[in-house]
């Protein structure tokens, strides 16, 4: 969890009382409270059971930092049975697998009870003003952030605010998987020539360059920042090539050097956001750009891509309506899921038309049941009470100051 932005509030180690008395007394239980952007949660592992549950450590708690209280990103607690896995490596993957799904890897998104409310929009401008414009404040030693993101120009400023417009909300976090597929969004696919010249591939060629570009830049995206040197000479490297060998000059011909042009010109631009505003706030905008689920969020590289892959590939497996190469070439299902969601863009062209397909089907499916396809937590109802309160009385406050 800390390669995705959580950090360690605290963490204790509880003892077996009748083991106090030896040499090296039992563990009965290991908790650590995480924090990340004003969401909090308490992990508890149990050696004796093998069972860790992921709690809830607000209720009660006193509200005396930041503009929101302290919150659970979960709708409900989590707990998972490890006794019947055979390694510490099975554990820590069976834990992984889970946390994805709940969520816990990528940014954190908020329902609200009544999304058309003034509520929604109180709050982005709560969220930002906390986990951004704070950050990038501290930065610079000046409330101007908002200037300084005038300054790029209003058609700019608009596609950096589109990850602000998303909902559910996206809760402002420096994630860096997140913030390498908005790297690739941007500085790839959707800000660059290359859309002018996608006639030259078609799409399972686009999207394995999509996911390519994802794993150039993954490497030098950290907590700290992003290594903007190293992901220009990833994303820019002339005989730069997919999974399958192909070079994308070859592939986009003429249209190859306009495009390295345009990758180069927005790396410009996330660079000088990046010295403008602090290499944290930079982080936090590229995760908010690569959370939005209507462009990048399901991308490959995102908990929720691998968690739709994971279940549309075992709904088809139990329906026994996979592809017969994957019988050919692959073990069982479990195994190919397991490719999938690592290298998808091994996979030969018709088992990727397959998959692209599939999850399709899966988010369509978990739509008409009236479930969430994407995983967000509701914002509760004294979390709501009080955060109206909170606004009242700033709207009043304003309200009072302009009149007077």
């Amino acid at each position: 969890m800390t390669r995705a932005g959580w950090s360690e509030v605290n963490s204790d180690e509880w003892y077996d009382d009748e083991a106090l008395g030896e040499e090296s007394p039992r563990v009965a239980e290991v908790t650590a409270e995480l924090e990340r952007s004003g969401f909090h949660v308490l992990v508890s592992w149990t050696p004796a059971q093998q069972e860790l549950v992921v709690l809830d450590p607000t209720d009660g708690r006193d509200w005396t930092t930041g503009s929101l209280p302290p919150l659970f990103p979960l709708d409900t607690e989590l707990a998972l049975d490890l006794s019947g896995e055979s390694s510490q490596a099975a554990r820590a993957e069976t834990v992984r697998r889970a946390f994805a799904a709940a969520g816990l890897l990528d940014t954190t998104r908020i329902r609200v009870p009544d999304p058309s409310s003034s509520l929604r929009a109180d709050l982005v401008l709560l969220l930002m003003a906390d986990h951004l414009y704070d950050v990038a404040e501290r930065h610079r030693g000046r409330d101007d952030a908002g200037e300084v993101l005038a300054l790029l120009g209003e058609d700019a400023s608009w596609r950096l605010a589109s990850g602000m417009r998303a909902y559910p909300l996206i809760v402002p976090a420096p994630v860096p998987s997140a913030a390498a597929r908005g790297i690739a969004e941007w500085c790839w696919r959707r800000e660059t020539e290359v859309e002018d010249w996608h006639h030259k591939v078609d799409d399972l060629t686009m999207a394995r360059a999509n996911i390519a570009a994802t794993r150039a830049v993954l490497p030098h995206v950290h907590l700290e920042g992003v290594d903007w040197p190293a992901v220009r000479l990833a994303l820019t490297l002339p005989r730069r090539r997919l999974a399958d060998g192909r070079a994308l000059t070859d592939l986009f011909e003429e249209g190859w050097p306009p495009i390295l042009a345009s990758i180069r010109t927005q790396i410009d631009l996330w660079q000088r956001l990046d010295d403008e505003l602090g290499p944290q706030a930079a982080l936090i905008l590229l995760s908010l750009h690569g959370s939005r689920t209507e462009s990048v969020g399901d991308w490959w590289g995102s908990g929720h891509y691998e968690t739709l892959t994971r279940r549309a590939i075992h709904n088809a497996a139990r329906q026994g309506t996979l592809p017969e190469a994957v019988a050919e070439t692959f073990a069982d299902a479990t195994h190919f899921a397991d490719v999938t969601v690592h290298s998808p863009d091994t996979l030969d062209d018709d088992t990727l038309r397959w998959l692209t397909h599939a999850i399709l089907t899966e988010r369509s499916t978990l739509r008409a049941r009236g479930e969430p396809d994407t995983t967000a937590v509701t914002l509760s109802d004294w979390a709501v009470e009080q955060l109206t309160d909170l606004l009242s009385t700033d709207h009043d406050t304003a309200a009072n100051d302009t009149s007077a």
